[in-house]
């Protein structure tokens, strides 16, 4: 018994389903543009750690109900509910990283 997810891609700032695939032990939930099956979308790899879980990183999602975006560590991401319109926990802090050494 497999589950399913939803990839999606980003047009014009806003977002168009590509298609409905069957997620295999191998799919990384945390790759962007992935769509949970509580409809939440992985919408990049923010580069920090999580304050809540050593070891994981945060990455930012985007509601498809609501579209409100919260961060989550990475062995959250398949199961989260988006703290605004689902009932989910508060999500971790998103941050921005500074200017790099190329801009």
């Amino acid at each position: 018994m497999g589950s399913f997810g939803l990839i999606c891609e980003n047009v014009s700032g806003g977002f168009v389903l590509l298609k409905r695939i069957k997620i295999k032990s191998t799919t990384a939930t945390t790759t962007p543009g992935f769509m949970t099956s509580n409809g939440q979308m992985v919408v990049r790899d923010t580069g920090f750690g999580s304050e809540t879980f050593p070891g994981q990183r945060v990455y930012q999602l985007r509601c498809g109900k609501c579209g409100n975006e919260y961060g989550s560590n990475g062995t959250d991401v398949f199961r989260r509910l988006c703290p605004k319109c689902q009932g989910g926990a508060a999500g971790e802090k998103l941050r921005e990283r500074g200017p790099g050494l190329f801009g």
